[in-house]
């Protein structure tokens, strides 16, 4: 039987709803499309009063019917608005990702209730379709509501994953879980979606990785199946009770009632980054539109690590009570951090008539330097990898996977180099980081392109040396929109500036470019 959580009937709603199919089909024509806030936010007030009036199964699919396109479309212009948030976010973001979150939520609550007044008809027996595409609609918004979860950095909500267990055993009890419609797949189909994207480790991932990981399993997820027991040596064991989300060390075959297996999704991905590698198009290779190529084929060597076999710490952590370390982030930050004196800015030569300046390299006054402020976090755990911190800043950070962080444990010792590589909320304020260590020092540079003028303004940059006992060369570490390879560039560095070609691109995140390089004229740094 199904035990779902949903409100009951509220007498104070009653009158404040409307449950006229054309009428409420005009109001969602008339709503303000261009301000997505606006939009969810009177999504949420209408079907929040639905979920607490009763209905009919038969009416109350129809309005789910006309609402659901509705909330799609808010929940896509909400989605996008948080494509650059981080945490904590700021105040508009943090109220946009409640409102996804929310909207999420009562969407769900709607089919909830479809699907217990299906399910419990007291004359008759209910109709499949109608049984079906409930179920795969509540296991959708549900899926939905993880997404946003992970999309936001939010804890998932109490209880999410044991409804999906549920509903998709009823499904299967029901012999309805391959069941699929016009209007929506197969339950069976969403919820490996759902566990994928959960395998899938999202605390690691940025918001843009999240959206074409489900944007692949949209047309993919299907090459993944599911057993009652190993079918392969890749693939996971899925528990059927409990409210714990699916995970790499979740349970052992013999514990779980439910096996995925991911060979054939695996072995889809390994093609495809071999045929982007040799430069085959997206559309060629049959990916969905709304993937990029760059993006994609990062995205797909992680999903095959992540998807393909059960990962393992490659160094042991150890506690550090009492720990704490200061913390900076970001390119621009972190150079005004190690070289806190303003610098002369150059002025267009085009400009330097109507500035009375005859002289076109002339530079501007220094602008005054703006203040860094270091944040303070409590160092969880160690290793030689990395380390894991957790805080509760008062101010809006707005930290992302892949921001570049300088971290200091002693002053007298310097500035480290590390990169944000995973990122939880527990609440509100409390804030959890996984830092990976680049470089035990770091150094402020600014680099000037040339390209075929010197003219352009110099960049913060900066400068990682070289390890000897790992045989990395120098390394510099640009703002994103810097980098081609093959391009000359001059590197303003204490004591002597010198010129540079850009080689490799070592690493790119959405915030930083790594990568190496080689000094020109055997000019040394």
């Amino acid at each position: 039987m199904l035990d779902f959580k949903v409100p009951g009937t509220d007498p104070a709603v009653q009158h404040t709803v409307e449950t006229r199919p054309k009428a409420v089909a005009a109001w969602l024509g008339r709503l303000p499309f261009a301000s997505p806030a606006d939009v969810a936010q009177q999504l949420v007030v209408a079907l929040h009063a639905l979920n607490r009036h009763a209905l009919g199964a038969d009416d109350r699919s129809a309005l789910l019917g006309l609402y659901r396109p509705v909330v799609a479309r808010a929940t896509a212009s909400l989605e996008a608005l948080l494509a650059e948030s981080g945490v904590p976010p700021h105040a508009h973001q943090r109220q946009t990702g409640t409102l996804l979150r929310e909207l999420q939520l009562e969407h769900g609550i709607g089919y909830k209730q479809l699907l217990l007044a299906l399910a419990s008809r007291r004359f008759g027996r209910p109709n499949p379709k109608h049984l079906a595409e409930a179920s795969a609609f509540l296991l959708g918004a549900l899926r939905d509501l993880q997404t946003a979860c992970y999309l936001t950095y939010s804890p998932l909500p109490a209880g999410l994953w044991q409804d999906m267990r549920q509903v998709f055993q009823f499904a299967q009890s029901t012999g309805l879980a391959d069941t699929s419609s016009e209007a929506v797949p197969p339950a069976s189909l969403i919820y490996r979606q759902a566990l994928l994207i959960a395998l899938a480790d999202p605390p690691h991932m940025s918001h843009a990785e999240l959206v074409h990981t489900r944007l692949y399993l949209e047309q993919f997820a299907g090459l993944a199946q599911l057993a009652t027991t190993p079918t392969s040596a890749r693939g996971f064991a899925i528990r059927t009770e409990g409210d714990d989300p699916p995970s790499h060390f979740a349970a052992s075959p013999g514990e779980a009632g439910i096996w995925v297996d991911t060979d054939a999704l695996c072995r889809h991905l390994h093609e495809t980054v071999i045929r982007l590698r040799t430069g085959e198009t997206l559309r060629r290779i049959g990916l969905p539109a709304g993937m990029e190529s760059e993006i994609t084929q990062t995205l797909c060597k992680r999903l095959l690590k992540e998807w393909g076999v059960n990962t393992q710490r490659a160094f042991r952590r150890f506690t550090t009570p009492g720990s704490t370390v200061e913390v900076v982030a970001g390119v621009s930050a972190i150079h005004r951090l190690l070289d806190p004196q303003p610098h002369a800015q150059p002025i267009d030569p085009g400009k330097a008539d109507s500035l009375a300046i005859p002289d076109v390299q002339a530079v501007s006054a220094p602008a005054a330097p703006v203040a860094v402020n270091a944040t303070v976090w409590v160092v969880s755990n160690d290793s030689a990898a990395g380390i894991a911190l957790s805080g509760t800043p008062d101010a809006p950070l707005n930290l992302k996977v892949g921001d570049p962080l300088a971290l200091s444990t002693d002053q007298a010792a310097g500035w480290s180099l590390g990169v944000i590589r995973w990122i939880r909320m527990r609440d509100a304020r409390k804030v959890e980081l996984g830092v990976e260590r680049l470089s035990p020092q770091i150094q402020p540079v600014s680099v000037r392109p040339l390209r075929g003028r010197r003219t352009a303004s110099p960049e913060p940059a900066l400068f990682v040396p070289g390890l000897n006992a790992l045989k990395q060369e120098d390394r510099l570490l640009l703002p994103r929109h810097l980098y081609q390879i093959g391009m000359d560039a001059e590197v303003q560095h204490a004591p002597t500036p010198y010129a540079i070609t850009f080689g490799r691109l070592l690493e790119r995140t959405p915030s930083f470019d790594l990568i190496d390089f080689t000094v020109l004229e055997d000019e040394q740094p």
